[in-house]
């Protein structure tokens, strides 16, 4: 293999899926290590590490690989919402792996899928702005892409750097989201964003579990209504029925689970991870024919799904399905 630069990692990152790529700086990220520290108790930031050059000292410069996506369909009736960022960050792990293992027979250092502020690393390699919603928006995609990080032993040929242009600061992701968590300020409340608490195996707080939808994980709104975007073709959908999730029948769980992980991932969906969202769902969906399962899971040992299924459970009992179907249509994607 040729000389491994920016210019040739950049080619052949293309030719593995990744559309842009640039590198920044393997200095540490302390300001955002402060940040997450100081910040609210979010699982995904919990997971972060801050010193690329502690962790692994042949790091040089930090990749950022951006994999586009078509933003997905609404599902049809009776099915759970799957965002398209997922289908698209399970394919773009996995092509990572691949080039990392390219390099790596090649003699390169590199290590894929490395957990460090991506939007940050982003920023810092001069691709794209901040959104008012607290997404890096690029003129390509929008903000339709998956993050990859990889560690290399490559020299950055430029200082960290920034992209010229800002948000528009139209205000609609902020009042189209329905948590909350968005204002003039931009993604000020992060505690309050749905997709946190979704498939985390945490318990989701009262007030924003109707909030959720028919959304097994991902909510996009605040990017389906930014001006920002380019236009897209519709992405894929999956068709997974909330009956197949909402279920006793072993067998059916389970068929349902690895069609799951082969889309998303076996990491996103643990089998009792799904099962706490899935119950959510089915509190939303106004269909008393979950009462039975949502009981047989209220006896289950497992702190996430035991609550949401009471709360389910208690939902359908006593708030009317006309309600339920303004609250879902409030909420729809």
């Amino acid at each position: 293999m040729e000389r491994m630069d920016e210019v040739t990692f950049a080619r052949l990152a293309r030719q593995a899926g990744f559309g842009r790529t640039g590198f920044c700086s393997a200095r540490a990220f302390e300001a955002e290590r402060e940040a997450v520290a100081l910040g609210p108790e979010i699982a995904e930031r919990r997971q972060l590490k801050f010193d690329p050059i502690g962790d692994d000292e042949r790091t040089k410069s930090l990749a950022v690989l951006l994999w586009p996506y078509n933003p997905a369909e609404k599902e049809e009736k009776g099915c759970v919402f799957v965002d398209g960022y997922y289908f698209a960050s399970n394919a773009a792990y996995h092509a990572a792996r691949k080039l990392e293992e390219d390099l790596r027979q090649a003699g390169c250092f590199a290590k894929a899928n490395v957990s460090y502020p991506a939007r940050e690393a982003a920023l810092r390699a001069g691709i794209g702005i901040i959104g008012q919603n607290g997404m890096l928006i690029t003129p390509e995609y929008g903000s339709r892409f998956v993050i990859i990080l990889m560690a290399t032993d490559i020299e950055c040929s430029a200082p960290d750097k920034g992209e010229s242009g800002a948000c528009l600061r139209c205000g609609r992701c902020a009042k189209a989201c329905p948590a909350g968590a968005i204002d003039e300020s931009g993604m000020s409340r992060p505690e309050r964003c749905i997709r946190n608490f979704m498939m985390e195996g945490i318990v989701a707080p009262e007030y924003l579990r109707e909030k959720m939808g028919m959304r097994l994980i991902g909510c996009d709104i605040c990017q389906r209504v930014c001006p920002m975007q380019p236009k897209f073709e519709s992405g894929r959908t999956l068709g997974l029925k909330l009956d197949e999730l909402a279920t006793t029948d072993p067998v059916v769980f389970s068929a349902s689970i690895q069609k799951l992980s082969a889309e998303i991932g076996r990491n996103a969906a643990r089998p009792q991870r799904v099962r706490a969202q899935a119950a959510l769902l089915a509190g939303n969906s106004g269909e008393k024919k979950y009462l039975p399962v949502l009981e047989a899971w209220s006896q289950l040992p497992f702190e996430a799904v035991v609550e949401h299924a009471r709360w389910a459970r208690e939902r359908l009992l006593t708030v009317g399905l006309d309600q339920i179907g303004s609250t879902r249509l409030n909420s729809s994607h």
